[in-house]
């Protein structure tokens, strides 16, 4: 149990950047400094919105939320993954001021920390996740 703090600091880091985003996308229309297309625009509220709401139901131990931050971290990582390949490429209207691949690295590396860290069995019990599935598939190295 002396681990779960974890829990805290990643509820708080997706809360953080649901603020943050948001703020930035409100800040530059606002100033009318925006240059990001309507479909872009929306597409970041959206998911800046979903950030915010999985961090504070993470805080507040939701297993709903649990399996959307879950969900949604490991389809972060695949996407990266087909960045990566040249498979997919983003559109420039969402490419900001840092190099786009290292805030894919930092990406994959933080969401496979937070799949890591919540399929821990003390954090699954914290929960109330009973099953030993991640999406229906066994998880590795857990009976």
């Amino acid at each position: 149990m002396s681990f779960l703090w974890g829990v805290t600091i990643f509820g708080i880091i997706e809360i953080c950047i649901g603020l943050f985003t948001l703020s930035a996308v409100l800040t530059s229309l606002v100033i009318g400094v925006s240059a990001k297309p309507p479909e872009v625009m929306a597409f970041v509220v959206i998911t800046s919105s979903i950030s915010f709401g999985l961090g504070i139901g993470i805080l507040r131990r939701s297993i709903h939320s649990y399996h959307l931050l879950l969900f949604f971290s490991t389809m972060v990582i695949f996407s990266k993954f087909l960045v990566f390949a040249r498979i997919i490429s983003l559109s420039g209207a969402l490419e900001t001021a840092i190099p786009s691949t290292a805030k894919n690295i930092i990406s994959v590396v933080y969401h496979l920390a937070l799949i890591a860290y919540f399929i821990l069995p003390a954090v699954r019990k914290e929960f109330g996740e009973r099953r030993n599935v991640l999406f229906s598939l066994t998880l590795p190295f857990f009976k």
